[in-house]
């Protein structure tokens, strides 16, 4: 049988995808699934927060979230330092059980709010700016603000999609070296989107989520 090593490799320019200007928050801990990768120093770090009101009627609840949320965004518009971003919102019908205290599904929005790492601004000194950012804003009656954990973020990270890329060219290329001529290498997955996992606590790891098969 003749020896013959094909690579099915899909390289992805830049022009192939738009570069747009978003924060992206780590998702997950751990080691990465592939070999090819990047470390780098995380630009932000996020903390959810939870929005909810214990009026009677729906439409107070709608009310009330609606104006403590767009106040908060308004606020971090207006401060160099803070990002606001938007996760779900979810709007229950019920009225509020005046035996129970409750209207069965909870009516809320959820949220991120980033503060900007770097400057001699650590992630423990970022956090405690979201904390301080938070207590700046009047809460109103009936509305309950909970806050989750805090994970890192980075902006843009599709602009590393080409060193990604080369990395697991020279990837493919040192395994043609170790296995020789013999097997058949393919690879798919490379038009995934970037991922960004947190490393530890200054750093995310970013990487495509990409599968290298062998045969002969």
């Amino acid at each position: 049988m003749k020896k013959l090593i094909t690579i099915v490799f899909i390289l992805l320019s830049i022009n192939a995808h738009a570069e747009f200007s978003v924060i992206t928050i780590a998702y997950g801990t751990g080691n990465t699934p592939v070999n090819s990768a990047i470390d780098i120093d995380a630009e932000y770090v996020a903390m959810s927060v939870t929005l909810s009101s214990d009026a009677k009627y729906p439409s107070e609840r709608a009310k009330l979230i609606r104006k403590l949320q767009s106040a908060i965004s308004a606020a971090a518009s207006s401060d160099a330092n803070i990002e606001f971003q938007q996760g779900t919102i979810s709007l229950s019908p019920g009225e509020k059980s005046s035996i129970s205290k409750s209207y069965g599904r909870s009516s809320g929005s959820s949220f991120y709010i980033l503060a900007k790492i770097g400057s001699g601004k650590d992630v423990y000194a970022a956090t405690q700016k979201i904390y301080s950012f938070i207590k700046s804003i009047k809460i109103p009656e009936d509305t309950i603000l909970r806050f989750g954990n805090t994970t890192l973020a980075v902006e843009s990270p599709n602009k590393y999609r080409n060193q990604l890329l080369a990395l697991v060219k020279k990837e493919i290329e040192n395994t043609k070296i170790v296995l020789g001529k013999r097997y058949k290498v393919s690879i798919s997955g490379l038009e995934n989107p970037v991922i960004v996992r947190q490393k530890n606590d200054k750093q995310v790891t970013l990487f495509v989520d990409y599968r290298i098969e062998l045969s002969e």
